[in-house]
């Protein structure tokens, strides 16, 4: 029997949703594994940038050209609420950058309302899972459908899929370095480079934000943190509740002292069980050269997870990119064309 396309509307059109498309359309002959996944995209939103609207399909190929071309579509007839209220649909691919001033918002909102119309959500946005994963999960649950994010932390490495598979064992914390402009940017101070040359060259090379003070201030790393926690420890926090110290004020000497005495700097997220209550925390610490942490260099990254069952089980990321993120996408819109 000939599979039912998955009908998808799209939130954010950045670099990561630019790199779905292209994977999904003018390199879909590279991916093997994309051969059962038919992708039917009735709606795209950007958040200044307009919005393309089709209930009969839209060519994604030709609006990524489109896009690129005039860096905007046409202006949008009805808000991203009103379409994900309305227009008949499976999945939101919920693409949007995470707001910590606004508490995960508007993201969350449109999780929220696609999950009530018994809609899967999936989204690399930290916010949903990060401020309400509690909450969309029970919605998800509630109404059969599925709300996924393998791309929240680490780009795209399956993590929570590693987790659903660790049938009997409890998590018992973990530990990681999960973001990477801080892990280049601490490789460069240890070389002697100053903070903003640093942040720079972070900048240039595209992974560094224009604006890259959630990752420095460790809000980004704060966001992952809570995630993990909500998920494997069955907290209920915010990035807001996690112990939490940046880099920002850190000197190339510090690093470069540090690196002299045998050890390395690294901006180091935990969490675990105390008393029956989740700590969670993030700041820099000195880690020994023969730590597995310090062998994570540049834009790499690694999870240590801590289990009741098995020793600690390690996973880690070597450069990550876009493609990465993109991936872990795919691997939840797979899930979801899988169960349907």
């Amino acid at each position: 029997m000939k599979k039912k396309h998955l009908r998808a509307v799209f939130i954010g059109f950045g670099n990561v949703a630019q790199r779905l498309a292209a994977m999904l359309t003018v390199e879909r002959n590279s991916f093997p594994g994309l051969k059962d996944l038919q992708l039917e995209t009735v709606g795209i939103f950007t958040r200044q940038r307009g919005a393309l609207i089709d209930p009969a399909g839209i060519d994604l190929g030709r609006a990524l050209e489109q896009f690129r071309e005039d860096g905007s579509f046409p202006a949008a007839p009805v808000t991203v609420l009103q379409a994900l209220q309305t227009l008949d649909y499976d999945v939101l691919v919920e693409l949007s950058t995470l707001s910590i001033a606004d508490k995960g918002e508007p993201a969350i909102s449109h999780v929220r309302t696609a999950l009530e119309r018994g809609r899967h959500a999936v989204t690399a946005n930290k916010g949903p899972a990060a401020f309400a994963y509690r909450e969309l999960a029970e919605l998800a649950r509630k109404n059969k459908a599925q709300f996924l994010f393998e791309s929240a932390v680490m780009d795209g490495t399956p993590i929570f899929s590693l987790g659903r598979s660790l049938q009997g064992l409890s998590v018992t914390g973990f530990s990681g370095i999960f973001n990477t402009t801080t892990n280049f940017v601490l490789s460069r101070l240890e070389a002697g480079e100053s903070m903003e040359a640093a942040v720079r060259t972070a900048q240039r090379l595209g992974f560094a934000e224009a604006d890259p003070s959630l990752d420095l201030e460790g809000w980004d790393a704060a966001a992952k943190t809570a995630i993990l926690a909500n998920v494997f420890l069955g907290a209920d926090i915010d990035p807001l509740q996690v112990e939490r110290r940046g880099i920002g004020d850190l000197a190339a000497e510090a690093a470069s002292r540090v690196m002299a005495a045998g050890r390395r700097l690294k901006l180091i997220c935990r969490a675990e069980l105390e008393n029956g209550k989740v700590r969670a925390q993030v700041g820099p610490e000195e880690v020994p050269m023969d730590h597995y942490f310090a062998a994570v260099s540049g834009k790499g990254a690694a999870l240590r997870l801590e289990t009741d069952m098995m020793g600690p089980l390690w996973i880690i990321q070597e450069e990550p990119g876009l493609s990465d993120t993109a991936a872990g996408v795919l691997q939840d819109l797979i899930t979801v064309a899988a169960d349907r």
